[in-house]
């Protein structure tokens, strides 16, 4: 963790944040969750995935991380001991008032990193109301950080949150959640058929695990030396994405040069 203090904007003075504001103005805001995740995954999974893979990109971009938003909405994992139950319409609106004081802060670049599923839309929400009343562009990003194809190539199975969250724990310097081999494997699923005949509709609905190991699943193909390599497939995204800041203050300009020339008014 060490390694990335100085990206960590909690552990930096006014007058250094002052200074790098002189040179760059983005920001990456991590989101999570606490919540149930399986019978052995730590509840802060979501908060850990999202500050450690925000720090990879800040040391690939050269930014600050702000400290992560811990807890929002958690969708099915609501009742289960650990998780934190708040209500849509609050994580909306504290996303929204934190992404706000940031650009108050003097921060006019701000992505919003989140991976929690049911946080996803809420964030996409976030970002078009403040453009819609303040017209300030911010990003939701939600990139695809262990795409199959290199996990299968590099670590020989498919990314999950068990791996994940493994790697993330090491990026951040934390103790490593134990590996526990299963009686029988089990694979990420719904409580109700139903719900799967739904999905397959279109449809969106609200859910409740009825067992723990639904939200994650449970495998036993991960083990402790894959770690490294699993970081590995973070780390070769991210390079994948250098240009990303660029790109993004090219679309602030072309959009703010959009709404000046308010072609829809001619």
């Amino acid at each position: 963790m060490e390694k990335y203090a100085k990206y960590r904007m909690e552990l930096l003075s006014s007058n250094e944040i002052k200074e790098y504001l002189k040179k760059n103005d983005l920001i990456i805001l991590p989101t999570g969750s606490v919540e149930m995740h399986g019978p052995d995954i730590p509840v802060g999974c979501d908060i850990f995935i999202t500050w450690a893979t925000s720090l990879l990109f800040a040391e690939k971009w050269n930014c600050i991380v702000a400290p992560p938003i811990i807890y929002t909405y958690p969708g099915a994992s609501d009742f289960w001991s650990g998780t934190v139950d708040i209500s849509t319409e609050i994580t909306f609106k504290y996303i929204k008032e934190v992404t706000k004081g940031l650009l108050k802060s003097g921060f006019n670049k701000i992505i919003i990193m989140v991976f929690h599923g049911p946080l996803i839309p809420i964030v996409q929400t976030v970002v078009r109301e403040i453009f819609r009343e303040i017209g300030k562009i911010v990003l939701s990003f939600t990139p695809n950080i262990m795409p199959d194809e290199k996990m299968i190539k590099k670590v020989g199975y498919k990314e999950g949150e068990d791996i994940w969250v493994l790697a993330s724990l090491k990026i951040l310097g934390l103790p490593l959640y134990k590996i526990k081999k299963y009686p029988e494997e089990r694979p990420i699923s719904y409580p109700f058929e139903t719900q799967g005949k739904l999905r397959k509709f279109g449809c969106s609905f609200p859910w409740i695990f009825s067992r723990d190991y639904q939200h994650t699943g449970l495998r036993n193909i991960v083990k402790e030396e894959d770690i490294d390599k699993a970081i590995e497939v973070m780390k070769e995204v991210v390079n994948e994405m250098e240009d990303l800041p660029e790109i993004y203050a090219r679309y602030i300009e072309e959009m703010e040069k959009l709404t000046e020339e308010e072609p829809w008014k001619k």
